[in-house]
């Protein structure tokens, strides 16, 4: 008598479920991207507009990546004083700029008050820093902020120990800085 055929082994199922879960794994990753745009397109820096207050870590090589902060945050050493379309050019005065691709530009202006100490003002690349006015980091220290005009000579002259103003014109300010106590 022949031998019985035995039963074939049950393939195991494992690929099937390596799809499956490479496909959940795929399908998650491709939804944060997409939440990551759209948190950038609708809510971030891209889209801030005058009063806003900003933080930016680094300015090197197009790599600022603002984030839109509270006012109030000590991070937020930046405000968007001008937000222009269509490529224009800030007014005159000592703005900071981002410009994006598709023309939008953002002239902005410290978000600091009076006692306030910064570090990293004269880095051409690290985004300002508050810190205390006796760390050695700091580099400029706020002295006096006039609102209404932007004659730094004028509202930095009484000034004592000013090395000079920042002057925007939009919205009218001046912020008169000195160097930092170091006591």
């Amino acid at each position: 008598m022949p031998p019985v055929p035995s039963t074939p082994p049950k393939k195991r199922k494992v690929g099937k479920w390596v799809t499956i879960i490479v496909s959940i794994v795929g399908v998650l990753l491709l939804g944060l991207v997409g939440l990551a745009f759209v948190g950038y397109m609708v809510g971030g820096a891209h889209n801030a507009e005058p009063g806003d207050c900003l933080h930016i870590e680094d300015f090197a090589d197009r790599r600022e990546r603002p984030t839109v902060l509270d006012c109030s945050d000590e991070k937020a050493t930046l405000k968007v004083g001008v937000r222009l379309e269509d490529g224009g050019s800030c007014p005159d005065g000592d703005y900071d700029e981002i410009a994006y691709e598709e023309g939008a530009r953002l002239c902005l202006m410290l978000n600091v008050k009076e006692g306030d100490c910064l570090a990293n003002f004269y880095s051409p690349t690290k985004g300002y820093e508050k810190v205390a006015c006796t760390d050695p980091k700091a580099d400029i220290s706020i002295m006096k902020i006039v609102e209404g005009t932007d004659d730094a000579e004028q509202a930095c002259a009484t000034v004592p120990g000013v090395l000079g103003g920042l002057r925007y014109p939009e919205p009218a300010t001046v912020i008169c800085a000195s160097e930092p106590t170091t006591a």
